[in-house]
This record gives C-alpha cells, structure tokens and sequence, in this order.
C-alpha cells in the first residue's frame, strides 16, 4: 500500500455534530457480532498522528467514544466527514495488509496518507483540519456482506 493514490476519490457525509453518534461509528460501537474490528486503526486522535488498534472490546471503544465526545467543547460545531474507498484492484491487497502486514508497515503507510490528505487539501476557507481516523476494513452490512474497505476522516475547527 502506497498511501492516498491507492483510494478514489474521497466522498463527503454531511455531520451536524459528532457526539450524535458519529464517534461511535468511527469507533464500530454498534457493530454487528461476527465484526472484526480488530484489525482496524485509529490514526489521529484530536489530530494528533498516532498507530492504535482499535480494541476488539465493545466496553473498551465505548470508552474511547466517552473520552471524546468529552472533547467536543474544544472545537467549533463544524464537522465534515470523509470517506476513503479503498480502489477496486486493491480491495484484497488492503485487507491482507491491514490484517497481517507488520506494525511498523501499517505505521508507516498511515503517516504517508495522512500527509498526502492534508497536502491535497486545495480549498479550505474555514480552516477545517483532520481531527479523527480511522480504517474500517472489515466492516459488515446488515445482511453480513462486507462494506468496501476505507478510511473515515472527521474534520473539525478546534477553537484557540
């Protein structure tokens, strides 16, 4: 995996304010039972770069989720959510990597999208940052078919 050339074109979800449920989906707090979430990252947290897996405990995402809805008064109430969807011919190599590749490598490639994101940003009038991201790789659908794999960007205004 490369970094941002690997995804299309990102989609846009209109998000009137996190706490209304947004950071539990970035968290799959309500995940359907047989969800590996496991093998997903969270790679900003309050926009700071990190590398964490994100915890197979329900109880211990629902924490985190509490831990940052805590945070909401520290940004303006604008938020805009991205999606990055994997690209077709990389639908397998993705899940493969993001599921056995090393630590280290997954770091690596985290650090390489995010910077290649924020470098693309060519309009941004508001001053919108990346806040919060997280892979979901092997997130299922109702009916149990796989959601395409990709990355959830949540950007926000932090307040000075």
């Amino acid at each position: 995996m490369n970094g941002l050339k690997d995804f299309k074109v990102p989609q846009y979800m209109d998000i009137a304010h996190p706490d209304k449920g947004f950071f539990g989906y970035l968290l799959r707090c309500k995940c359907l039972p047989p969800e590996e979430v496991f093998i997903n990252f969270i790679f900003l947290d309050d926009g700071t770069e990190c590398c964490k897996r994100l915890s197979s405990v329900k109880k211990r995402r629902e924490e985190i989720r509490k831990e940052w809805n805590s945070r909401i008064d520290r940004y303006h109430d604008i938020f805009v959510g991205q999606l990055y969807y994997v690209n077709e011919e990389l639908f397998n190599d993705f899940i493969d990597f993001m599921t056995d590749g090393p630590d280290d490598a997954i770091r690596k490639f985290l650090e390489n999208f995010t910077a290649e994101m924020r470098a693309s940003v060519i309009d941004n009038p508001m001053g919108l940052e990346p806040l919060y991201a997280v892979t979901h790789v092997c997130q299922l659908t109702e009916d149990d078919r796989i959601h395409w794999p990709h990355i959830h960007v949540l950007w926000g205004i932090k307040k000075k």
